[in-house]
């Protein structure tokens, strides 16, 4: 039915109703009264139902013009789709609301563009577009009238449908954040030779993973795919300022050679020299440059050997004749390094470049007056041992002997001090020979040592020496009386299984000590010291002897002008020594010297 003939059906209602109204009243007691009634009600239906004629012809005018259009008002974000139809719509929500979004912008520090798909971010236009078309179109006819007055005040705004997983945006973030952070650099100073480089500062940063993940939030809801990378920035602990201060410092330093003198001589320091020396120290936000002592006391080795004069100790020595005589000291010189530090640490830094070297005499320890007045003179202690009476005759132990020998010879043990056998005799270049190790006979280093060893303890002996330390030998040896030998072991630095032969000098004055390897077959070993009217007397005897093994005795006496002054005795217990076969030789039948050394027992 069209709207002209609706309004006809309408005005021919109202009549029929007009008229109906007239009769149903007509049988009232006050006719004017039902006038005046009738009257105001057409004043007041007319304009109603003109009203509602008007938003009919409005109505039907609208869903005529919109049938397949989305209604006026409505929006989507805050673009209007009202008026288009759901494909055009489809286009715009495409171009103008998740246009923005298809990729999510960052700005700070550096630039960054990721793909909403890579944001988390995903996009339902149909189905926003389907409830904005559905605005105006669902529920009865006051429903759907509502919407469209709302819709027409601007109060139809349909939200975008959009999928956001912030977990997937998070781990974007964090990638960003894995090329954004860096931390502060600080400033720092190299100094490479002469040349001093400024290393400049640079800010650190740390990205705000919470802080930007609420911006990337903000830029999905209102949809304008702008966010910002949020963090802090991280200041260095030294900046560059203190750097170039610093820098400027270790110039002064290099600017110019430096002069050193002493002795009418010269030395020269190059400004690299000086730029090895120099240490650059960072604290607190700092940046020192100083001298390292040590690595200027190593640029001044040519200095210190060009001055540096080792004295030369005094010592004793025989003549043709067989005299003790003094061999004279000097006085050396030495540089005061610490001295000479300071000074240089003093006054590089303040632009100075020459300094003096100071110089200190290096005295000796043993002066030649000192060792003239307290002269060894006179022959105090001697002793001899056969170095014939063993199985060993090769020339090989004989060098060892001379070797040990001489290693010993010429040594001068103050009044007081203490004599090592093991610091003179000790790891020398020595031959492979015989040794006896525990009875039996081997093949080692340092064959004959021992033999040395003990000719020197009987001469110490004999010379009123006091022996702090003695070890006796593991079975009785045909070239030493028993009960009167010592023996010596080394067994490399490190080790604590040494054993030693010590003594003490007792005297009032300096004893030297003779030792020598003779071509009668005999070794000496003599102590001369200052006359001190002293005579010892010793002997030894067996007080146990079995096949296997055997008990020496052995009695000490010392007199002074006559008188005795100390006597002692000791014990030792020898092994059986074993022959080549592995069989025990009998202690009975092992020759024996005499308490003097001489060796009287059969030829071997």
């Amino acid at each position: 039915m069209s709207l002209k003939n609706r309004k006809k059906r309408d005005r021919r209602g109202r009549n029929e109703r007009e008229s109906a109204s007239y009769g149903s009243h007509s049988s009232s007691l006050n006719p004017f009264d039902s006038g005046k009634q009738n009257s105001r009600r057409q004043g007041i239906a007319g304009p109603v139902i003109i009203i509602c004629a008007i938003i009919a012809v409005l109505v039907a005018a609208d869903f005529w013009l919109n049938s397949d259009k989305i209604h006026r008002g409505v929006e989507v974000g805050s673009i209007s789709l009202g008026g288009k139809t759901p494909a055009e719509a489809r286009q715009i929500v495409r171009d103008q609301v998740v246009g923005p979004l298809e990729e999510i912008d960052f700005d700070g520090p550096e630039h960054f563009t990721r793909k909403a798909g890579e944001m988390g971010v995903s996009f339902n236009i149909d189905e926003t577009v389907d409830k904005a078309y559905a605005v105006g179109r669902e529920g009865n006819i006051l429903d759907r009238l509502s919407e469209r007055l709302r819709a027409s005040f601007g109060g139809a705004t349909i939200p975008p449908d959009i999928d956001y997983r912030p977990a997937k945006a998070r781990g974007e973030v964090r990638e960003i954040a894995s090329r954004v952070d860096h931390p502060p650099r600080e400033a720092n100073v190299k100094i490479y030779g002469s040349e001093v480089e400024v290393a400049k500062s640079r800010d650190g940063y740390e990205l705000n993973l919470a802080a930007t993940m609420a911006s990337v939030d903000s830029a999905i809801h209102d949809m304008s795919g702008k966010a910002r990378l949020r963090g802090d920035v991280l200041d260095p602990g030294v900046m560059t300022a203190e750097a170039e201060a610093a820098a400027k410092k270790a110039r002064g330093a290099l600017s110019e050679q430096l002069m050193l003198k002493a002795e009418g001589k010269s030395w020269t320091l190059s400004p690299a020299d000086l730029g090895s020396a120099l240490d650059v120290t960072k604290q607190d936000g700092q940046i020192d440059v100083s001298l390292n002592r040590d690595h200027l006391d190593g640029r001044l080795t040519n200095v210190y050997n060009d001055l540096t004069v080792k004295p030369v100790e005094a010592s004793y020595d025989f003549d043709s004749g067989g005299d003790v005589f003094v061999k004279p000291s000097h006085e050396g010189r030495s540089v005061e390094g610490e001295k000479l530090l300071d000074s240089i640490q003093g006054g590089l830094f303040e632009g100075k470049r020459e300094y003096q070297v100071p110089i200190t005499v290096a005295k000796p320890r043993y002066t030649t007056a000192e060792l003239e007045d307290k002269k060894p003179t006179e022959l105090q202690g001697t002793y001899r041992t056969n170095y014939t009476a063993t199985t060993d005759q090769g020339q090989t132990r004989v060098e060892n002997l001379k070797i040990a020998s001489d290693a010993v010879s010429g040594t001068f043990v103050a009044p007081g001090g203490t004599f090592s056998m093991l610091d003179h005799v000790a790891n020398l270049d020595y031959f492979q020979t015989h040794v006896i190790v525990d009875g039996a006979e081997t093949v080692d280093e340092g064959g004959g040592l021992c033999q040395v060893t003990s000719t020197l303890y009987n001469a110490a002996l004999y010379a009123g020496m006091e022996v702090t330390e003695r070890t006796a030998h593991y079975s009785q040896l045909p070239y030493i009386r028993p009960g009167l030998d010592a023996t010596v072991w080394y067994g490399g630095p490190g080790t604590s299984d040494d054993l030693d032969m010590k003594f003490k000098n007792t005297s009032d004055g300096y004893v030297l000590l003779q030792e020598y390897v003779s071509g009668d077959g005999y070794i000496y070993a003599n102590v001369y010291g200052v006359p001190d009217n002293i005579e010892v007397e010793m002997s030894s005897e067996p007080v146990f002897r079995a096949e296997d093994a055997s008990k020496w005795v052995a009695y000490y006496e010392r007199t002074r002008n006559g008188k005795v002054v100390y006597r002692d005795q000791w014990e030792t217990a020898y092994g059986a020594l074993i022959d080549d076969e592995g069989k025990k030789i009998p202690t009975d039948i092992v020759p024996v010297a005499e308490v003097d050394g001489t060796y009287l027992g059969p030829e071997f």
